[in-house]
This record gives structure tokens, C-alpha cells and sequence, in this order.
């Protein structure tokens, strides 16, 4: 296989094209503290790759945090889970930060956003602002660090945007001169797949992994290697993805990647790029060294083979690995494949369906329709799909004998079983995870319940009939604290909505999805001393509703 120098220099241009890795833009440090991360940029998380860079907040919330460059207050958006409350700046130099999982903001953006909350009776609000209503120069206080959020431990997650067109870079690039790293990455592991149909490891057909000084694999045909690995820096004991890695065969490049930034629409791609499988098994990540058929994330380049390896002559093959951090600490691994000549069986048989990546694919059973569109498949894919024992409701399908992800997802729809009395609103989808089931959501209608899938699994069809679970929390304690609070919870769709109100006027009450708690400052939010009637209603995603209602002393 030849070497192809020219086209990772090409691609390696191309990224610094697109993600503006040589400006000389400066951004001042949005927090006076020492910056130590929690989190770097591009790590894999669930099906996503990590946007920003999380800076630790020495344990505490409420530190404060300044504008990095001029510019003004573009947006903030508050909600019971994701990045709790947030803010968007955009600056004259052509970047846009954000800042989430907030504690508190200033005071005027904190009245805008209480004065939107009760004029449109919600806690989630999302409010842009015009260039001129809210301006910030560099240096000022902006807001104050938190917890907020799908945050699980106080620090300030922080991502740098281009502001012409949304793309996301990594933030280092302003900041490594201020983050202490003399720790190169650690590789702990490597995988090797065989192509379907096309090649063998262990004369199986199955992917085998390895630690870098374990024994030497047999292979025979087209394999494709992953790595397992994690990066490290000075003074914390947190553990960071990859900033960028090559992997060698014989001293020839065939596969390179770099995080320096992605967009909003590649962030799913993680599922191509990571083995997903592996990850849904074991909780392991194992990067891939080669690209997947329908897998475009620019971060990625290969040779003409995709990084896939042909094993064809009885000998060994020596594979390298070198890994960067952004601050130029490297790490070389290597390992030897044994070419051994051996029979490679077919993978498909007349049972199954294969399912091409670029066209449209349908499959139908009774009782089951699924649709997938063209482009959503990371590459072409060989699925048995299994009935299982039904239940009372609907049949239950396994599609593909394992969880297969999509780049956006497909179409479902599962017939009800006809006699069941229950209203329309409350049937949906779910879906086999692990030893337990999780709402796919789906609307039903005419006997069938449709709805849009992000994996391929085991699904059938749910009835939610249960209306959530609403219990106050030390309620002797509420004159005093100054704090009303309800525990919610719904096991089966989830809480979708809740609205509080006393003496029948409405009463902000922040939720945390995190927790499952739902809270009123009643001082803060101006509730007189005394007896009131409190009023509470929540909803679930199937429209059950509960309502509490009861006298209160505060």
C-alpha cells in the first residue's frame, strides 16, 4: 500500500482553512483563578463529542466570570437539564463564547430573564438580544459559575464558535499558554476488526482486543485497528480524550486525526468514529483508525484505503501509534500482526438483510415498519431481526441483533394490539437498554405507533397510563429556608411540563432534571408571609397529569 503524504498535507490545510488554527486573535481568561480542566475539547461523550473545555471552579460555584473580548450578550437560555443556564456572547473579532451550567447572571440580564419567565408563565426561557441592548467589554463581569444543568460537579463549561456559521474550535488555541501539560497520553489497548466478509483475526470473525503487551494476533485479509487511550495534564487526576493521533503500518501513514474544532451537524458522527458497540458492551472507548464508508468528519484522514489494513502475505505486519496532546507531549505504542493465511467465511446468508448505506432501506414484519433514509447508516450493514415473545400491547422486534446507531435516525412504526381501551396519547415506543427500557417516544394513531429512532435495538410498543409522582420535601422547613420543594419523578415517558401558582397566580419554580427537584425561593419571588393556596400541575410526555393542591403556612 502506498504512502500518501500529499493528501494528509492537503487535509491538514484544509482543517486550518476551515477551523482558523493560525489566527492571532486574543481572548482574555473568562475566570481569575489558576485554570485547570475538568474536560477537554472533542472528548467522546454519548453520542456527541464534547463541545468546549470545562474549567474547574476550585470545588465551589459562584465565581466570577468576565468577557474575554468585546462584544455583546447575543442569547441566554435556561432549561431543567442540558446546560442549565447559559450564555452566548458575540464578540467583534468574529467569535461567539458561551458559557453553561451557570449559577447566576448579572443583574439586568437576570431581570430580563425573570420579567420573560412570568410573562410567559415558565422556568425554560430562550431570549436572544440585539447588538445593542446588553454590550460587554473585555474584561467585564458577564456571570457567575454554577452547577446547573447536566452538570455533575461545579465547574464552567466553555466553548469558543466561530460567528459565521456556528463552528465549533478548540479554545486551547487562546488558552494553552495559561494550562500547565507535561503529561503525554497513555494507549492502554487495541482492537482489530475484521471487514465483513473480507477478512479474519483469530480465524473468527469477530473483533479481538488486545493490550499493547499481549500476544500477537493472526490475521488474514482487511482489518481495521482501534486504539483505546486518554490524555493527562499537570496537577489534576482527570483523565482527557485524544487531541490528535497517526497510526503507521510498516512505517507508511495511513490514518491521522486532529481536534482543532467540528460543527453541530458532525457531532453524531461520533458513533462512526468510536466503536459503538464496544462502548454499549463494555463502556469502553475504542477509537477507530480507519473511516467508515458514510463517516465525512473532517477531523479525520486516511489514505485511499480508508485506513483499512489488507493482510496478505505470511509475515508481520508492525503497527505504530503516535499520540499528541495540544501541548506537544507524544507518545509512541506499537504492536505486530502475524499474517497467517487462513479461510475467510461469508457473513450473509438469505435470512438476513443487508442494508446498503446511500439508498433508502425498508424493512417490513408483521406488525413492524421500519424505514431507514439514505445516509443514515454509517455503512453498509448486515441485520437479522428477531421476533421476540409479545406482550399485551404489541409484538416485540429485536432489529439487528445489536445496538446499531444512526446519524439521525429512522422511522418506526409498530402495530397496537387491537383491543386494548386505553387513550391514544398514551402509547409509545421503547427501547431494550440493558436490563431496563427507555422511552423511544412515537405518536399513535390508527392502530400504530409511530415515531423517529436514533439506534437500531429491541422495541415494542408501552402504555403509560401513570400519572408522575409528585411529593413535598420537608415541608415544616419551608417557612423557614425560604424554599418550597417537590420531588418528581416519571418512570415510563418522563416529565415534560409543570406550572405552579399560588393564590392562583403564577409562581416561578426552577426544576432540575439532574435531581428531580423543584424548588421556589417564595421570599426571593415576593410571596407575603402567612396562609396561601397552593396550586401545582405536572404532565408527563403521554399527558398524564397530576395536580396538587394544598394550604400552605409561609
Amino acid at each position: 500500500m502506498k504512502k500518501t503524504g500529499f493528501f494528509f498535507l492537503q487535509m491538514l490545510l484544509l482543517c486550518s482553512a476551515v477551523f482558523g488554527q493560525n489566527d492571532t486573535v486574543n481572548m482574555r481568561a473568562p475566570l481569575d483563578i489558576p485554570l485547570l480542566l475538568s474536560g477537554n475539547f472533542g472528548e467522546l461523550r454519548t453520542n456527541h463529542f464534547h463541545a468546549g473545555i470545562d474549567f474547574k471552579t476550585q470545588g465551589t460555584v459562584g465565581k466570577p466570570i468576565f468577557s474575554p473580548a468585546d462584544g455583546y450578550v447575543a442569547r441566554v437560555k435556561v432549561s431543567p437539564g442540558g446546560y442549565g443556564r447559559a450564555l452566548y456572547i458575540m464578540h467583534d473579532n468574529g467569535y461567539m463564547t458561551v458559557y453553561a451550567h451557570l449559577n447566576a447572571y448579572t443583574a439586568d440580564i437576570a431581570n430580563r430573564i425573570h420579567s420573560f419567565q412570568y410573562e410567559n408563565e415558565t422556568f425554560a426561557a430562550d431570549i436572544s438580544f440585539a447588538p445593542e441592548e446588553f454590550r460587554v467589554k473585555r474584561g467585564e463581569l458577564v456571570a457567575y459559575s454554577g452547577n446547573t444543568g447536566y452538570s455533575f460537579g461545579p465547574h464552567v463549561h466553555f466553548e469558543v464558535r466561530k460567528s459565521d456559521g456556528n463552528e465549533l474550535v478548540n479554545p486551547l488555541r487562546f488558552y494553552k499558554h495559561l494550562i500547565a501539560d507535561s503529561r503525554p497520553p497513555v494507549a492502554y489497548a487495541y482492537a482489530v476488526t475484521p471487514y465483513k466478509g473480507a477478512g479474519v483475526v483469530n480465524s473468527g470473525s469477530n473483533t479481538v482486543t488486545c493490550k499493547f503487551a499481549g500476544d500477537t494476533l493472526n490475521v488474514w485479509g482487511v482489518v481495521g485497528v482501534s486504539v483505546k487511550a486518554e490524555d493527562f495534564m499537570d496537577n489534576t487526576t482527570n483523565r482527557y480524550g485524544i487531541y490528535r493521533y497517526e497510526m503507521y503500518v510498516d512505517d507508511s501513514l495511513r490514518f491521522s486525526s486532529v481536534m482543532d474544532g467540528f460543527s453541530f451537524d458532525e457531532t453524531r458522527l461520533i458513533n462512526a468514529w468510536a466503536d459503538y458497540q464496544r462502548r454499549s458492551s463494555d463502556g469502553d472507548w475504542y477509537l477507530r483508525s480507519y473511516v467508515l464508508d458514510n463517516n465525512p468528519l473532517r477531523a479525520l484522514s486516511c489514505d485511499e484505503n480508508r485506513g483499512w489494513i489488507t493482510i496478505d502475505e505470511e509475515r508481520i505486519y508492525n503497527v505504530k501509534y503516535r499520540l499528541y496532546d495540544y501541548h506537544g507531549n507524544v507518545k509512541s505504542c506499537s504492536f505486530a500482526l502475524r499474517g497467517k493465511c487462513d479461510t475467510i467465511p461469508s457473513v450473509y446468508d438469505e435470512e438476513g438483510h443487508l442494508l446498503l448505506w446511500y439508498i433508502n432501506n425498508e424493512i417490513s414484519y408483521q406488525g413492524m415498519h421500519l424505514a431507514i433514509p439514505a445516509g443514515e447508516l454509517f455503512e453498509d450493514t448486515y441485520i437479522k431481526v428477531f421476533e421476540l415473545p409479545a406482550t399485551d400491547i404489541s409484538r416485540s422486534y429485536d432489529i439487528a441483533g445489536s445496538a446499531i446507531p444512526l446519524r439521525n435516525g429512522a422511522f418506526l412504526r409498530m402495530q397496537i394490539n387491537d383491543s386494548l381501551p386505553y387513550p391514544e396519547r398514551c402509547y409509545y415506543l421503547r427501547r431494550k437498554n440493558g436490563k431496563g427500557w427507555l422511552s423511544a417516544g412515537g405518536k399513535a394513531s390508527n392502530g400504530w405507533v409511530e415515531g423517529k429512532i436514533s439506534v437500531l435495538g429491541i422495541y415494542d410498543v408501552a402504555v403509560d397510563t401513570v400519572a408522575p409522582q409528585v411529593k413535598a420535601l420537608n415541608e415544616k422547613r419551608w417557612r423557614g429556608s425560604g424554599t418550597i420543594i417537590f420531588t418528581l419523578r416519571d418512570t415510563q415517558t418522563g416529565i415534560k411540563d409543570y406550572k405552579g401558582y399560588i393564590d392562583d397566580k403564577f409562581i416561578l419554580f426552577e426544576f432540575s432534571s439532574k435531581t428531580g427537584r423543584l424548588t421556589c425561593n417564595h421570599k426571593r419571588e415576593g410571596v407575603s408571609p402567612g396562609k396561601h393556596r397552593l396550586r401545582l400541575v405536572v404532565t408527563d410526555y403521554a399527558g398524564n397529569e397530576t395536580i396538587i393542591e394544598k394550604t400552605i403556612i409561609l
